[in-house]
């Protein structure tokens, strides 16, 4: 059984290849019907997988291709015409083959698949009646191949013929008369080639160029082969005796050294190398490290200089070897792409539309456990896009474009990630309507959705449970499917960006690493602590000063340029004890997950450095925010940070950012009385005003009330007092908080002064605005009497030790 299996194997590898390419060539000959070209690859496919699995006594698979062959082969001479209903059929026919072919490879059997519906429908497309009996699958065996019936069923594609009533010598003759008439036509169809210019492969003057009998058993028997149990026609031996031209040698046409080009190689030894690598780059780590400390203490020494050169050229070798090896696990981004041809024609149907599928950067390549992971995502996104994406012809003609929607699906290569998009020209997102879509899930909060842009909104797509969808269908509508999309291209360390505009369409971006084992990562550290960040993730790296940190709504943030950053020091994350210190600047990294950013305040930057992915080990996995190790060049370990749930873990993270040393300097200069202080109210509700007024007046602080903006303006204008603080309500009659605020920063005595805005408006614009117009803090209406006390406190001292 051995051999057997081993035939087995081979059969099953060949199949699945040639069965691979069948589902996109299949929906592209249903466009294209005139390309025979294309038709005859195709039967050829169903031709080969036939005869193998005859000759492996695999029944029901033979049976099924069998039919299958004898539609295409109608088609091939103009017999049939394949419509979309036809269509149908095959495209049943290849899904039964595969799922045959993975019994086979499952159990070596072919049984437990009920092919006989399909099998009769196909009859019926082929002229046939559909009344068809199915054979019942047996355990094959060792066993020759059905050398006469298999020659004969192949020439009863051509001629429907008794042959059970037939002698055999009558068979004999009619297969002999078969074969020269398809020897002549394929002669002719070669003349005609040549006649018209087209190149044309050399063949032996006695070869069978007929390409449907490419895959039958052949005798070792000079050519054109006949059955292997029919004896040799003489009109072809006397053919090959008269022929003028030189006789090549067989071997000539195809030399060994030519076939074997590439060898399979188990996945298993892949992994097994690419773990040696990591070891081998781990150790090219440290030897870099000792260099480096050994060049520190033998300065000047004669031996440093080839020491250099000796770690240079391992360093450079193992860099090589590690590209080598991981290019071994490469596979093109195709094997994903070529199934969705026939999704997005299934789906076209299905939902009455018209859609085009365009693929570009198939040969794209990416590591092989990425590969298989990114195939689910896809086919959720792209079922999606056909769903809730592209419209009706009905409505696309509405709206003034054509009636067949396009979606583009491409790859390509952007640093040390692949980017996959998927983009459509349907009626695009709504963020209005995702917002409310999902304030009636409640999914979000009111506050949640009036700060939310338009391309957080597009990222509510996400969540679990959200769907726009009137009414479930087979195809989307359940709330489920695109949650599992975010899910599982973030544990490949990956990223979705989404763009999209009403009636013009969306566009998705997968941003995914090339390969999970090893990475190029950030090294950041707190205290002792050592953190590795994946550089995939880090958009730029900052260094602040304290005055560059406010507080909003209870939250450190900073103005990134044009954006207002969230803060958050990584020791507070993780809970490592922080030594307070008086350092006037800070490093923050900032951190990119979609439209998502973060600031992380860290105390070192250590560097960049390739690191490998270690598993923390079955006691210490499913920590939050940390994704594995690696070790070090000094041989230490250092965590890998898990940026999606560093992400959200800093969510609860309180606003202690980089303000402590500053806070506990503060404390220690905090007066005890706060009688020398003055505050401004500016607020056009009476009621307001009192209720702030009765929160600072224990404090013993001064109080200057006024009615509007304008009415402050003109007070600080009389310079009768010295402020240390204001709190500006926005919306006022006359002059608004805004202007106010930009008014009051026009002087240089008023520069430094605090300026807290107390309003009911929270949206993230109002905020940012608020920022821009050079508000220090961001109070939401209603508030306790403490926090606000707090606030103003906390802002005299800080005016007080910046001046």
């Amino acid at each position: 059984m051995d051999e057997f299996q081993e035939i087995l194997q081979d059969f099953l590898v060949e199949s699945f290849e040639l069965v691979e390419k069948l589902d996109e060539d299949l929906v592209e000959l249903e466009s294209n019907p005139e390309d025979l070209e294309l038709l005859n690859g195709i039967f050829r496919v169903a031709h080969t997988v036939k005869g193998a699995s005859s000759f492996l006594n695999f029944d029901i698979l033979t049976h099924l291709t069998h039919h299958m062959e004898d539609v295409l082969n109608k088609a091939r001479h103009g017999e049939l015409v394949i419509t979309p209903d036809i269509m149908d059929v095959i495209l049943e026919s290849v899904d039964l083959m595969k799922q045959l072919l993975e019994q086979i490879r499952d159990t070596s059997a072919d049984s437990g698949i009920d092919v006989s519906a399909c099998v009769s429908r196909l009859d019926k497309v082929s002229g046939g009646t559909g009344e068809v009996d199915t054979p019942v699958a047996e355990t094959p065996a060792q066993e020759a191949p059905k050398e006469v019936e298999e020659v004969v069923e192949t020439a009863s594609d051509d001629d429907e013929l008794d042959y059970e009533n037939m002698s055999p010598e009558e068979v004999e003759a009619e297969i002999e008369r078969l074969l020269n008439q398809r020897q002549e036509e394929d002669k002719k169809k070669r003349e005609a080639k040549i006649a018209a210019g087209e190149s044309v492969p050399s063949l032996e003057p006695d070869a069978q160029p007929d390409e449907e009998f490419a895959a039958e058993p052949k005798e070792e028997t000079p050519p054109p082969p006949p059955p292997p149990t029919a004896p040799t026609p003489p009109k072809a031996a006397a053919s090959s005796g008269g022929d003028s031209e030189p006789k090549a040698a067989a071997p000539a046409r195809k030399s060994p050294a030519a076939v074997e080009q590439t060898i399979r190689v188990d996945v298993k030894r892949l992994d097994h190398l690419m773990n040696l690598i990591g070891e081998l780059v781990l150790a090219k780590n440290r030897l870099i490290k000792i260099n480096d400390d050994v060049e520190e203490r033998y300065e000047g020494e004669e031996f440093l200089e080839e020491l250099n050169q000796v770690v240079s050229i391992v360093s450079l070798v193992t860099t090589d070897l590690q590209i080598a090896v991981m290019k071994t696990r490469m596979l093109p981004v195709g094997k994903v792409f070529n199934k969705f041809p026939r999704m997005i024609r299934d789906l076209s149907r299905e939902l009455n539309k018209k859609i085009e599928l365009v693929i570009s950067g198939e040969d794209t390549e990416l590591d092989k456990s990425i590969v298989e992971e990114i195939g689910d995502p896809l086919v959720h996104i792209i079922r999606n896009s056909c769903d809730h994406g592209v419209e009706s012809p009905a409505d696309r003609l509405a709206k003034g474009k054509d009636e067949t929607g396009t979606i583009m699906l491409k790859a390509y290569n952007e640093g040390n990630q692949i980017v996959i998009q998927i983009d459509d020209d349907g009626k695009g997102l709504d963020a209005e309507m995702l917002k409310a879509k999902s304030l009636e899930k409640g999914i979000i909060t009111e506050k949640e959705a009036e700060s939310m842009s338009d391309k957080e909104a597009f990222g509510l797509i996400f969540k679990p449970g959200f769907s726009t969808a009137a009414q479930v269908t087979n195809v989307s509508g359940r709330g489920v499917g695109m949650d599992v999309v975010k899910t599982n291209i973030e544990k490949l360390n990956g990223i979705i960006d989404i763009d999209s505009e009403i009636g013009k369409g969306t566009s998705m971006k997968l941003k995914i690493p090339l390969t999970l084992a090893i990475i190029q990562a950030l090294l950041v550290g707190v205290q002792e602590e050592h953190y590795a960040i994946p550089l995939a993730s880090v958009l730029e790296t900052v260094r602040i000063s304290t005055d560059e940190i406010y507080t909003v709504e209870g939250k450190s943030v900073m103005r990134l340029r044009d954006d207002v950053l969230s803060l958050v020091h990584i020791g507070d994350i993780f809970e490592v004890e922080r030594i307070l210190d008086s350092s006037e600047h800070a490093y923050v990294v900032v951190l990119g997950l979609g439209t998502s950013k973060l600031g992380l305040i860290v105390d070192t930057l250590v560097g960049q450095e390739e690191i490998v992915i270690k598993s923390l080990g079955e006691y210490l996995k499913g920590i939050d925010g940390i994704a594995g190790a690696t070790i070090r060049g000094d041989g230490g370990v250092t965590l890998i940070v898990d940026v999606v749930a560093l992400m959200e873990m800093a969510k609860d993270v309180k606003a202690t950012a980089l303000t402590e040393a500053a806070q506990a300097g503060s404390a220690a200069n905090e007066k005890n009385s706060a009688s020398d202080y003055t505050v401004m109210i500016v607020d056009d509700s009476k009621t307001d005003r009192a209720i702030m007024r009765k929160a600072l007046e224990p404090m013993g602080i001064t109080i200057v009330e006024a009615a509007d903006g304008q009415e402050a303006l003109n007070i600080l204008k009389s310079g009768d007092h010295n402020f240390d603080a204001m709190l500006v309500d926005i919306e006022m009659p006359r002059m608004d908080g805004y202007s106010l605020a930009s008014e009051i920063k026009k002087y240089n005595r008023y520069k430094n002064l605090p300026l807290i805005a107390v309003t009911s408006r929270t949206g993230k614009s109002d905020r940012m605005r608020g920022v821009e117009s050079g508000m220090v803090e961001y109070i939401t209406k209603p508030y306790s009497s403490d926090y606000l006390a707090s606030v103003v406190q906390r802002n005299i001292n800080f005016k007080s030790e910046f001046l």
